[in-house]
């Protein structure tokens, strides 16, 4: 085809891309079956051990038992039906769902296989799963907030280190200004009102350095990458200079109070699946609902449709009246109150005080995320869970003692944060004018 065919026709050249591309994934999926089948005829006899809590951590626990072999071919037929529909559908089919069918067994069959007949409980892994993939998932939906506005943010890793930072500072003073022990009456009371606040100023503080990229970006046109790495090194800086200087030498300012797992009633009751989904942290809560509203504004409601007609045409939804840049500004507000949230959960939930460099690039990880979901909270939601399956499967792997180097483990979050937006992801079309400033007329 010549260059004139390829420039007056470029609908067709992009459906031929899509088609092919397609027929290499039904290739690679139908392949990984075959490969999976292999697998399943040497490890039939070596048996795979599950085990759940039923009741409570700790309490009666009930028993999977199958075979490596087994899970294997389970994994082949998932891998092969995907592959076979993607072959026959080309490019209409949906496929990047339907991962979330095929890594389950894969996931398991690996565990498994490297625990060789060990016995392993998943109950605290795929609670820890949920836990660990909050703040993600929040920094995520900040991500997505920002971006589908037209406003690059990866500005993420400095507003979680930040928020954390100021989370563990605030709620350490207005806990201390109560003047009680644990063992006082009082304490629970006065351990509330200090995470409340810690929280508060986490998103406070993530707001306005939120304001701060807008600034830069919106008003003076600093190129938002650019901007935004500026604002994670400074948040680095200002961190261990407060850390180093201030909290290293008045640790009563870095002692907050922890936020403990929330049981809700009748719901934590349910066997097996209570002590996983109705016994955590209320992190995990609170970012399932956000998700579910914000997946409704986005998509169901006036103000979703304009914030995302400026991330993708803000030239015609000025035409009509929006004030696009209103919107962004808006925008990296909300986003920078929902990364101050997920800070706040490292250094009052995760670890109970601040150090430094806690943050670890799950801000980066959070961006993956959102690359991974699509720019959809649905689908952010479920890569967080995949990096937070990632990194409690390593550390299950690594307390029963698998026979593999602790720094691979210790790895393997980052190298399937890799993997997905490398391999897995593809070419996925963010929000058209992300990145690009707007003069407003």
């Amino acid at each position: 085809m010549t260059a004139a065919a390829v420039i007056a026709h470029p609908e067709g050249l992009a459906a031929r891309r899509a088609l092919r591309a397609a027929r290499i994934r039904g290739v690679v999926f139908a392949a990984l079956g075959l490969i999976s089948f292999y697998f399943a005829a040497s490890a039939l006899e070596t048996a795979a051990l599950f085990s759940f809590w039923i009741d409570k951590q700790g309490g009666q626990s009930a028993q999977l038992q199958t075979s490596v072999g087994a899970l294997w071919i389970v994994a082949g037929v998932a891998s092969g039906v995907v592959g076979i529909l993607q072959l026959v559908r080309g490019a209409a089919f949906p496929w990047r769902r339907w991962l979330f069918i095929v890594f389950p067994p894969y996931i398991a069959v690996t565990i498994a296989a490297l625990l060789n007949g060990t016995a392993a409980n998943l109950t605290g892994v795929i609670s820890g799963s949920l836990v660990l993939a909050a703040p993600i998932t929040l920094g995520a939906l900040a991500g997505i907030l920002s971006e589908r506005s037209g406003m690059l943010n990866i500005a993420l890793e400095g507003k979680m280190l930040a928020g954390a930072c100021v989370a563990s500072i605030v709620a350490s003073v207005v806990l201390n200004t109560f003047n009680v022990s644990p063992s006082d009456p009082g304490y629970g009371t006065a351990a509330l009102v200090g995470a409340m606040a810690g929280i508060a100023a986490a998103m406070l503080t993530g707001a306005l350095m939120g304001l701060l990229l807008a600034w830069l970006g919106i008003r003076h046109k600093v190129d938002q990458i650019i901007a935004g790495t500026v604002i994670n090194i400074g948040a680095v800086g200002i961190t261990n200079f407060l850390f180093l200087r201030v909290l290293g030498r008045n640790t009563e300012l870095n002692t907050p109070p922890t936020i403990e797992p929330l049981r809700l009633p009748l719901l934590a009751d349910i066997p097996v699946l209570g002590p996983i989904f109705f016994s955590t942290k209320p992190y995990v809560y609170v970012a399932i609902i956000f998700v579910i509203i914000l997946t409704y504004l986005l998509f169901r409601t006036r103000w979703g449709l304009r914030l995302r007609a400026s991330g993708e045409k803000p030239a015609a939804a000025g035409t009509v009246g929006i004030n696009v840049l209103a919107i962004r500004y808006r925008a990296l507000l909300l986003a920078g109150l929902l990364a101050g949230l997920a800070g706040s959960y490292l250094s009052l939930s995760a670890a109970g005080s601040f150090q430094m460099g806690m943050s670890a690039g799950k801000g980066f990880i959070a961006l993956a995320a959102m690359i991974f979901g699509a720019w959809h909270p649905i689908g952010a939601l479920g890569a967080a869970l995949v990096f937070g399956f990632a990194d409690q499967a390593q550390s299950l792997l690594s307390i029963l003692g698998v026979q593999v180097p602790p720094q691979l483990l210790n790895s393997v979050p980052y190298i399937v944060t890799i993997i997905v937006v490398a391999g897995v992801v593809g070419r996925v079309r963010g929000p058209a004018s992300a990145g690009m400033p707007y003069e407003q007329g």
